[in-house]
């Protein structure tokens, strides 16, 4: 969420101290920021090159204005702006919580209680913006943040007053495809009525996990939104007459902000009753997220005068009390202070004592690069790579017999012989699920949670019983929100419990989708048949994007491909072959963001993840390790170069590694992005890379034999080694 600032950030923006950055895109640069009394905002800037437009200089302005129309109540209240400073920038309030669509992959669709509360609160937020004749023209879920006193609407980029589109090309389309209205996706104006039809689709999205056009294409989308009638499938009845209207393709015909807000009820309760525990919980790690900040800034490049940029350490002053941060400023909203209040008294009222601050973490005066801690692990003969199972304050390791350890000491917290095989137990970040082996092969496939703090297998949340949980090609894929992903298999002969270690003649195989919250199947596909004697499991490896399952998948002759997997329904929405994969390298685990997937290929490649069509390709004909992807770029290693990293968007070269070296020994696995340094293998060591230009590296005490995994919240940089597992710094 927080990443340090580069050298070329600026020091100080108006009376802000910057702290962190918490995001780039086209137009600029959002950062983390605070003042000399303590108040911790959102610091939005532009980059050079768009400010010096007179087009997007008006468009931030409007922004500007709209956000403050909106105000405190129902977005990010505005503090401060200069629009006229070289570098334009607008000071909000730093919200605490999730966007709305990551609060419904945290939690699976949202209860009809949460998703009338959420509404009530967007129809006055709208209402606000349309008596102020403005209107937003991008509500969608990633521009409203779930935080605990409300909805709060965000990024008013493309927001405009009634009937000004100057800024709008004739016959162009402003805007995010699944969420426009049909008026908008003809080019034609937005008005009110438009951002009722947005409404509606986002509450479609809060209650079923997708949006009421589906996915795909921008123009299939656009075309969809215009003449086809939407999918309201999944969402709960009560809701269905309310909503209905809204999607009427005549603007007339739908309802006021004010009428759908009576439709919708629920408005009068305390909001933060109405969310679920999932997105309570992710509140609160939020906020104590942010106490824990403090200024850090990348070096210039070797050879480049850093600039003096005064004191980068002033934004929280040691010994600030909490009392001091809620306190500050008087009665006034404090960005992250006021949300940190709402989000720690909400837990007192709920009958918890109130939780300590977190201490911020230990920082020696110069970073450490050797080992921290070791611990066996045993990885015999994995049936697939194995990976650790990574959360806040737990690191899973093992390929049978798994064992729980603190990432940031090495202590074993539990290594418990209740939790066996790797491949049959996943995590969501949050829980971790494992399917119950057992000796009776012809037993149900049982899915059960796991103890945290020991280890123990709990009491199963769901049994399939038309699948037999013993057999050898089970699986247990991955674990995103409520769902999780199961291989799971039938036999229609009977089940020799002595014979397990291969495929057996006469049984089918599924992949299956899980609920845990609704404790039922939401799916199931056929997958084809192994032959009798055969070992290889189906999956070489499992992830979720989105609304997107990605798989590697393996054929019984140990051929590879790329799957890709609608998470709503199932369907297939596109394959290919893989150019190389095998259980024993790092590229059965493609790099996968929210637009693309970047598979181990010929040369550098971006696929579309909705289509699977080629984005950009890159140095075809030249080996390059897997690559990894992280905040809209990608890396990877070049033999002769060291890393590379690349715009994940269009392919374009942002700096390579100096002096980097590297040889194809050197590309076995893919890049480790950490805080500061990207790692990759150097011969038999570890190399360090600057993460911001590549311009310096330095060699890490670590072999480069293991496979390495960063753990941010620990700031450790795991390694799975032959027989053991360990942690080194994450810089």
């Amino acid at each position: 969420m927080f990443t340090p600032l580069t050298h070329h950030d600026p020091a100080r923006l108006g009376s802000y101290h910057l702290t962190a950055r918490l995001g780039s895109g086209g137009m600029g640069t959002v950062y983390l920021a605070r003042s000399d009394s303590g108040r911790t905002v959102a610091l939005k800037t532009m980059h050079a090159r768009s400010a010096a437009d007179p087009v997007l200089r008006t468009r931030f302005r409007l922004e500007t204005d709209a956000a403050r129309v909106i105000g405190g109540e129902y977005g990010a209240r505005v503090f401060d702006a200069d629009l006229a400073h070289e570098t334009p920038w607008l000071a909000t309030e730093y919200l605490i919580g999730p966007p709305l669509d990551e609060a419904v992959r945290l939690n699976g669709p949202l209860p009809e209680r949460t998703v009338r509360a959420v509404g009530a609160r967007l129809c006055a937020a709208l209402a606000r913006l349309h008596d102020s004749e403005v209107v937003h023209r991008d509500l969608k879920p990633s521009n409203i943040m779930v935080t605990a006193d409300g909805p709060k609407v965000i990024d008013f980029g493309i927001a405009r007053a009634l009937g000004d589109d100057r800024l709008t090309r004739a016959g162009s389309a402003a805007g995010t495809p699944a969420f426009m209205s049909p008026e908008q996706a003809a080019g034609e104006e937005h008005t009110p009525a438009g951002d009722v039809f947005a409404l509606a689709g986002v509450l479609v999205h809060a209650a079923t996990g997708r949006g009421p056009f589906g996915t795909g294409q921008a123009a299939d989308l656009l075309y969809r939104v215009r003449y086809a009638e939407p999918d309201l499938t999944g969402v709960p009845a009560g809701l269905l007459p309310v909503l209905l209207p809204c999607f009427a393709k005549d603007p007339r015909q739908r309802p006021t902000t004010d009428r759908l807000c009576a439709l919708l009820g629920g408005g009068e309760q305390d909001f933060a009753d109405c969310l679920p525990e999932p997105v309570l919980a992710d509140i609160a790690r939020r906020a104590a997220d942010v106490w824990r900040v403090t200024p850090h800034r990348l070096p210039p490049p070797a050879g480049e005068a850093g600039e003096d940029r005064g004191d980068a350490s002033v934004g929280t002053r040691a010994g600030m009390s909490r009392r001091r941060l809620l306190s500050v400023g008087g009665g006034a909203a404090l960005g992250v202070a006021a949300a940190g209040a709402g989000t720690w008294v909400w837990f007192g009222r709920r009958g918890g004592s109130e939780p300590a601050r977190p201490a911020p973490p230990t920082v020696s005066a110069k970073p450490a690069w050797g080992l921290l801690w070791q611990v066996s692990a045993d990885f015999t003969d994995p049936p697939v790579p194995p990976f650790p199972l990574l959360l806040d304050r737990l690191v899973v390791v093992g390929g049978t017999d798994l064992k729980g350890v603190d990432p940031r000491t090495g202590k074993t917290l539990w290594a418990d012989p209740e939790v066996y095989f790797g491949h049959r137990t996943v995590t969501d970040g949050a829980r971790i699920h494992t399917l119950d082996y057992t000796l009776d092969k012809a037993d149900p496939l049982s899915l059960c949670p796991v103890g945290l703090a020991d280890g123990r297998v709990g009491d199963p949340y769901l049994e399939l019983k038309d699948f037999h949980g013993g057999l050898h090609g089970t699986q247990l894929l991955c674990a995103s929100g409520n769902a999780v992903y199961v291989v799971g298999g039938r036999s229609s002969r009977p089940i020799d419990s002595s014979r397990n270690d291969t495929f057996r003649a006469g049984q089918s195989w599924h992949l299956v989708a899980l609920d845990v919250h609704a404790r039922r199947k939401r799916w199931e596909v056929p997958l084809p048949a192994r032959p009798d004697g055969s070992t290889r499991l189906h999956f070489l490896s499992a992830q979720v994007s989105g609304e997107r399952l990605v798989l590697v998948q393996q054929s019984a002759d140990g051929a590879t491909r790329l799957v890709v997997r609608d998470t709503g329904t199932g369907r297939l929405l596109w394959d290919r072959p893989l150019d190389s994969a095998s259980p024993s390298s790092g590229r059965t685990r493609p790099a996968v963001d929210d637009r693309h997937v970047y598979p181990a290929a010929d040369g550098l490649l971006a696929l579309g993840l909705d289509d699977g069509k080629v984005v950009w390709r890159r140095g075809k004909g030249t080996a390059y390790s897997p690559p990894a992807v992280h905040d809209g770029v990608v890396y990877a290693v070049e033999p002769g170069r060291g890393v590379v990293a690349l715009d994940a968007g269009g392919g374009e070269s942002r700096w390579a590694e100096k002096g980097g070296g590297a040889t194809t020994a050197d590309l076995a696995e893919p890049p480790v992005v950490g805080v500061t340094h990207v790692y990759r293998r150097a011969s038999s060591r570890l190399r360090a890379v600057a993460l911001a230009d590549g311009a310096t590296s330095r060699p890490v005490d670590a072999p480069a034999t293991a496979r390495y995994f960063a753990h941010p919240a620990s700031r450790r940089l795991i390694a799975l080694g032959e027989g053991y597992a360990a942690g080194y710094p994450l810089l």
